[in-house]
């Protein structure tokens, strides 16, 4: 047996334990993903096939590269202790880290948000303000107005029962 083949079917072996790793980080994000967003039936099975998708390249591209293609017994076995590598060793942490990281985000973007409408906020107050103001300094003389605009409607209306009661006396 060749040292060269030794060496090669060692990196081959590695290379698949860190395509396992590369598999379980994008399962946990993929995992992390739905708890956050918690999509409904259609939009989880279209993320399940692009899932598989990206999980069926990654492990093409391990293949292809590490050993141009050959398909042998160690190449599942690296790729199953690299998912259980990463699931015992680095599973919980990531999760808390994405976990965090979307937290900060979804602060950050609230953040934002409240700082970009803020200057429309005092613009409306700026506005709201003499408003109402001049709304309850004029809302008398508003009355008044409308009491002394009616007058007329009030006038006929009286004159006119005024004509029929005296209409029934007779």
């Amino acid at each position: 047996m060749n040292m060269y083949s030794v060496y090669h079917e060692t990196y081959i072996l590695l290379a698949t334990i860190y395509g396992g790793i590369l598999i379980g980080f994008i399962y946990d994000l993929y995992k992390v993903f739905r708890g956050v967003f918690k999509p409904k039936k259609l939009a989880t099975n279209i993320q399940d096939v692009l899932f598989w998708s990206i999980i069926t390249i990654v492990s093409f591209y391990v293949l292809i590269f590490s050993n141009k293609g050959d398909l042998r017994f160690y190449n599942f076995l690296g790729f199953i202790i690299g998912v259980l590598v990463y699931y015992y060793l680095l599973s919980d942490k990531i999760i808390k880290s994405l976990i965090l990281i979307i937290r900060l985000l979804k602060q950050f973007t609230k953040d934002m948000g409240q700082l970009i409408i803020y200057p429309f906020h005092v613009g409306i107050c700026l506005i709201s303000v003499p408003y109402s103001y001049c709304k309850k300094k004029t809302k008398p003389v508003y009355y008044k107005s409308k009491r002394i605009l009616k007058l007329p409607y009030r006038v006929a209306s009286d004159y006119k029962r005024s004509i029929i009661h005296y209409i029934k006396k007779k």
